[in-house]
C-alpha cells in the first residue's frame, strides 16, 4: 500500500489512532468530527479519503445518533513507514526521511525494501542498496572490485577487450601498428565530449598518457612507451621501446581509462568521465549515476541508478556482496546482487537467476621481505598443506555450497589444477602476523587461519588495514606481516587485467625476493613481446603456476556470484564484476 504524503490527512489520522487498531469501533460521526476537531461534513470528507487510501475502513450508518463501524488498519509508525516507502519510490527522498523522524535505520530498511525498478514519468529509474561506503571513482586511484565496476560505468577507453582477447572499437574506431609493434595509431571517432563537454580529441589524450606514465605505479606498465603524440586531431601516435603484441589490450583496460588529464593532476570539484553514465552524485549517503545523452555509442536505457551506502558493522555472511533490494532472509553465504522487490530467494525462478564463478580468487601471499619472520621453502609448503580450504571451511564450520565458493586451484578457475607433493613436518616459528584489509571474506579466513594455526603452536596477529592503507603500504615496501591474504579480482579485459596483476601489483611485488621479482619481469616482458593478446591466458597460467608450485602463492578460494531480479526487467546480465549491467536494463511498462 504507497499512497504520497497528505501531511494534514496524515495528522488527522494520528487524532484516530489513539481509539486502537486493528477491531471493530462502534462510534458515531459526530464523536469522530470531535476527535478531529472538525465539522460532520469535513468528518465524512476525511474518512473518505483515508478511506480511498486503504488506511481505514468506514462503514456508516443511517440516522443522526447511529454508531457505525470504523476499523483502522494501521499503527502510526507502520502508516509513517509506508507512506515513506512510497515517497521513496517517487524519488522524494529528503521528505520520506523527514517522515520517519530522521531515523536512518528505518530510512535504510525501506530503501532495501523498496529497491530494484521503478518507472516514473516514462523513465526508468534503479535503486539499489550496499552495504559500505564507495572510495573516491577515479580509475588511476587502487580501487574495490564494486568500485571498478562503476568505473566501467563512467568512463570510456579507446578499445575494449573481451575475456578471450578480442578487441572492439570504443572510443578509438580504428587502429593499427607496424611490423615490429612498436608504433600503434589510434583514430578517434568525431564529435566526442567528456561529460562537462568538453571535446575528446588526440591532443586531451595525449596529455593523459603523459600524466600517467610519470605516476610511480605505473611505471611497470609503461616503462617502455618511450612517446606519446597527436598526429592530427582524431590520431594519437603511441611510440614503443620493446615490442609489444597486446598494447590496445592494456589500454582496454580499467586504468587507462579516458579522463580529463587535470582529474590526475589534482582533485576536481566534480568527478569527469566519458562513459555511458556521468556521476551525478558522490557522497557518504549515495551514488548516483545518470545516463549521458552524448554517449559516442547507444544511449543507456536505464536513465538512472541510485545506489545508496548503508555501512554495516557486521556482515551476516562470509562473502556476500550486498545490493539488498527485499529480501528479508539471506540462509546462503553467496557472492549476491538483488534487483527484485519483495521476493525471497526461494520464490524466484532459476530463469530469473545468473550465477557465475569469478575470475580471480582468495588467496595467501607469503612475504618473503617481512621483517617480522623469514619462512623458508619448506615451511612455506608445510604451511600450505596446514592452510587448505578444506581446515578453513571446517573452521568456518560450513561448506563451499554454504560459503558461496569453490575450492581455488590456481589463479583462475579456468586453469588447471595444481599439485603438491607431500612435505614432512616442519618447525613453524611461535609466533606469525597476517595483513588483511578490511573485507568480511578476508576477515573470517583470517580468522580460521589463525584458529588452524593456533592449533599446530603457532599464534597470530591479524593487523586490519584499508584497502587504500594496504595498497600504500604495499607499494612503499612497508608491509612487515609473513602472511598477505588478499583478493584477486579482474575485469571483463581478463588477458590484460591477468598480465597487469602479475606484472605491477603491488601487494604482490611486496612478497616477491628482488631475484624472483626480476624473473617475473623478464618472463612477461618476453611474452608482451612475442605472444598475441588471444594467447596471453595460455602463457600466464603457466607462469601463475610456477608461482604456486614455488609457494610464492597460494590460491585459496573462487566467489560464486549471484544475480537476482525482477520478471518485470528485460536485458538482465551479470557482469564479470558479479553487478548487473546497468546499460542494458529495461522494462516494457
Amino acid at each position: 500500500m504507497y499512497v504520497l504524503l497528505d501531511d494534514k490527512l496524515f495528522r488527522h489520522y494520528s487524532h484516530l489512532v489513539e481509539l486502537g487498531v486493528q477491531q471493530d469501533i462502534a462510534i458515531s460521526l459526530k464523536d469522530i468530527s470531535e476527535k478531529l476537531f472538525t465539522s460532520l461534513r469535513h468528518a465524512r470528507t476525511l474518512l473518505k479519503s483515508m478511506q480511498e487510501s486503504g488506511w481505514l475502513t468506514w462503514t456508516p450508518k443511517a440516522g443522526r445518533s447511529q454508531r457505525s463501524l470504523l476499523r483502522l488498519h494501521y499503527e502510526l509508525q507502520q502508516l509513517k513507514a509506508d507512506i515513506a516507502a512510497s515517497l521513496i519510490v517517487s524519488g522524494k527522498y529528503e521528505k520520506a526521511l523527514m517522515l520517519v523522524d530522521g531515523d536512518h535505520s528505518v530510512f535504510g530498511q525501506l530503501l532495501q525494501k523498496t529497491s530494484g525498478a521503478i518507472r516514473r514519468e516514462g523513465l526508468l529509474h534503479i535503486q539499489l542498496t550496499y552495504r559500505r561506503l564507495f572510495s573516491s571513482l577515479l580509475p588511476h586511484k587502487p580501487q574495490r572490485n564494486s568500485e571498478r565496476f562503476l568505473l566501467r560505468q563512467i568512463y570510456s577507453c579507446l578499445v575494449h577487450c573481451d575475456k578471450d582477447g578480442l578487441l572492439t572499437p570504443l572510443l578509438a574506431h580504428h587502429w593499427e601498428h607496424d611490423d615490429q609493434k612498436t608504433c600503434w595509431k589510434f583514430y578517434l571517432r568525431p564529435q566526442l565530449f567528456f561529460h562537462n563537454d568538453q571535446e575528446i580529441n588526440a591532443d586531451a589524450v595525449v596529455q593523459l598518457f603523459n600524466q600517467l606514465k610519470v605516476l610511480p605505479e605505473y611505471q611497470k606498465e609503461l616503462n617502455h612507451l618511450h612517446s606519446v603524440s597527436a598526429v592530427h586531431p582524431l590520431c594519437i601516435e603511441f611510440c614503443l621501446t620493446q615490442p609489444d603484441w597486446g598494447f590496445a589490450g592494456l589500454l582496454a583496460d580499467i586504468r587507462y581509462s579516458i579522463q580529463p588529464a587535470g582529474q590526475v593532476i589534482q582533485s576536481l570539484s566534480s568527478i569527469v568521465g566519458s562513459g555511458a553514465f556521468y556521476l551525478q552524485e558522490q557522497s557518504k549517503e549515495r551514488v548516483r549515476l545518470q545516463a549521458f545523452n552524448k554517449f559516442h555509442a547507444s544511449r543507456a536505457l536505464t536513465d538512472s541508478v541510485t545506489i545508496w551506502q548503508l555501512p554495516q558493522k557486521k556482515a551476516d555472511s562470509f562473502a556476500k556482496t550486498l545490493l539488498q533490494t527485499g529480501i528479508a532472509e539471506q540462509t546462503k553465504t553467496s557472492c549476491s546482487h538483488y534487483v527484485s522487490v519483495n521476493e525471497t530467494q526461494n520464490t524466484i525462478p532459476e530463469g530469473r537467476r545468473y550465477t557465475r564463478i569469478e575470475d580471480g580468487c582468495l588467496l595467501l601471499l607469503f612475504n618473503q621481505q617481512s621483517d617480522d619472520t623469514e619462512l623458508t621453502s619448506l615451511q612455506r609448503r608445510y604451511l600450505c598443506s596446514l592452510l587448505t580450504p578444506g581446515k578453513l571451511l571446517k573452521q568456518l564450520n560450513t561448506d563451499e555450497n554454504q560459503l558461496g565458493a569453490v575450492t581455488a586451484y590456481n589463479l583462475l578457475p579456468s586453469w588447471h589444477k595444481t599439485y603438491r607433493k607431500n612435505v614432512e613436518k616442519q618447525t613453524l616459528p611461535a609466533e606469525l602476523s597476517i595483513a588483511v584489509f578490511d573485507h568480511f571474506a578476508l576477515l573470517d579466513c583470517a580468522k580460521a587461519i589463525s584458529s588452524v594455526l593456533q592449533e599446530n603452536g603457532v599464534q597470530c596477529q591479524v593487523n586490519v588495514y584499508s584497502f587504500a592503507e594496504l595498497q600504500q603500504k604495499a607499494s612503499k615496501k612497508q608491509l612487515s606481516e609473513a602472511l598477505i591474504l588478499s583478493s584477486m579480482n579482474l575485469d571483463d579485459n581478463r588477458p590484460t587485467s591477468i598480465f597487469r596483476w602479475l606484472l605491477s601489483n603491488p601487494v604482490l611485488e611486496q612478497v616477491l625476493l628482488a631475484e624472483e621479482s626480476d624473473w617475473l619481469m623478464q618472463v612477461l616482458t618476453g611474452i608482451r613481446a612475442a605472444a598475441p593478446l588471444t594467447e596471453y591466458l595460455f602463457e600466464l597460467e603457466a607462469v601463475a603456476t610456477s608461482m604456486i608450485y614455488e609457494n610464492w602463492i597460494f590460491p585459496l578460494f573462487h566467489h560464486r556470484q549471484s544475480l537476482q531480479f525482477e520478471e518485470v526487467l528485460k536485458g538482465i546480465s551479470i557482469t564479470d564484476w558479479g553487478w548487473p549491467a546497468m546499460q542494458h536494463v529495461w522494462s516494457e511498462d
